[in-house]
């Protein structure tokens, strides 16, 4: 695991990786689209995050590729749909973890996005949530949630919120501004015409 990724106070390191969603839009689903190299987005997010946490789940139902069969699945939260299920069946599964939250769908993540997600932890925090713009909104699937902030979590479950961004409003939630040559990482693809646009982008950056 890459020293970034190490915690002032030797707290684990576990990313959530969250599948399954109905993919309306696009009309396949979308953690199951395979990228230029041949791998399934699922199956690139992975390898990118093994250097820099102690363990990968999944949460959510769908197939997944042969290559993560090893790999944890946890069990919907009842009675809860979205991200929300994903990381409450997390911490409950693991409380004493930090929590990287990201969804399948965004597979333009790099090394450098996760890196300096890492670097941006604050020991008063209880999380790091993104935001790509000073005034902008938060971007709570490609962040971190420490321990403490389950408690939050349990609050918008037993409030019947399923927004996972209200946690971003609490004080001692960080929510530092991404570096604009990052931005991307950030980005998740929904439609056939996104997806397009995303393989154009790739290549007039190669």
């Amino acid at each position: 695991m890459k020293e970034a990724s190490i915690w002032q106070q030797g707290i684990p390191l576990r990313a959530c990786l969250l599948i399954g969603g109905r993919s309306s839009r696009m009309g396949r689903p979308k953690h199951l689209i395979k990228g230029q190299n041949g791998l399934t987005w699922v199956e690139n997010t992975v390898n990118l995050l093994q250097p820099f946490t102690d363990k990968i789940v999944l949460s959510g139902r769908g197939d997944v590729p042969s290559s993560l069969n090893s790999l944890v699945r946890l069990p919907d939260v009842p009675d809860v749909q979205g991200p929300l299920t994903g990381i409450l069946a997390a911490m409950r599964w693991k409380p004493d973890s930090c929590w990287l939250l990201l969804a399948c769908d965004m597979p333009n993540i790099t090394s450098e996005a996760l890196e300096w997600l890492l670097a941006s932890r604050k020991p008063d925090s209880w999380g790091t949530v993104p935001r790509l713009k000073e005034d902008g909104f938060v971007e709570p699937l490609l962040a971190l949630y420490e321990p403490q902030s389950k408690t939050y979590f349990e609050e918008l479950y037993s409030s019947g919120c399923l927004r996972i961004s209200m946690v971003a409003r609490q004080s001692n939630i960080a929510t530092p501004v991404v570096p604009k040559s990052l931005c991307r990482a950030w980005s998740n693809i929904n439609t056939p015409d996104e997806l397009s646009q995303s393989l154009l982008d790739s290549d007039s950056n190669v």
